[in-house]
């Protein structure tokens, strides 16, 4: 006979554990190194709200991040050059739209950032046109816990696109290009 309230608490584990691993990405959670990625430009945590950064995140690349420090993700069902958020409702509140305003972008090409207008009139940062969101599953700044999350959320690169594949891109870049891998593309087919 089980006690009373057991079954309650194992589904609650249960469902805390598929909450975990459906929102931390695949594999292991990418770890970040909160300090800013280039210490000349002056980035700090205290710059003031809505002020962008370039941080360096282990395993994802160089992200963008707000001025408390936490990772910026897109949204790719939002498109580039958006003129609305895709995410309003429980999607806004899993993953709050990032606020426009603010000091003057470290790292980030200027001619880049841009804002939206929501649908409660409040204003929201986009990087290349697309607007930004932070990740209600990141606790503590640095953290990169929405990576690929439902394969639909991506820690932003300085150039509006996905981080990891911005360093993946950079990486095969400094190895010669080749990548050296098995010959097999992405799609599973050979790359002759």
């Amino acid at each position: 006979m089980k006690a009373p309230g057991t079954t309650a608490l194992v589904l609650a584990g249960a469902a805390a554990a598929v909450l975990a691993a459906g929102c931390g990405g695949p594999g292991e959670t990418p770890e970040y190194d909160a300090a800013p990625a280039e210490e000349e430009a002056g980035t700090s945590p205290d710059a003031p709200d809505g002020a962008l950064a370039v941080r360096e995140a282990a395993g994802v690349g160089e992200v963008v991040t707000d001025a408390d420090g936490y990772t910026l993700y897109m949204y790719t069902p939002d498109g580039a050059e958006a003129a609305a958020s895709s995410c309003t409702g429980d999607c806004a509140r899993q993953w709050p739209p990032a606020a426009a305003g603010g000091g003057d972008p470290e790292g980030i090409d200027a001619d880049l950032v841009g804002s939206i207008d929501r649908e409660d009139g409040e204003p929201q940062v986009t990087l290349d046109g697309r607007p930004l969101y932070r990740y209600a599953g990141d606790v503590e700044p640095g953290d990169v816990n929405g990576e690929g999350a439902g394969g639909l959320w991506y820690a932003v690169a300085p150039d509006g696109g996905k981080a990891a594949e911005a360093a993946k891109a950079e990486e095969g870049s400094e190895d010669g290009g080749d990548g050296g891998g098995s010959g097999y593309g992405d799609d599973g087919g050979y790359d002759y």
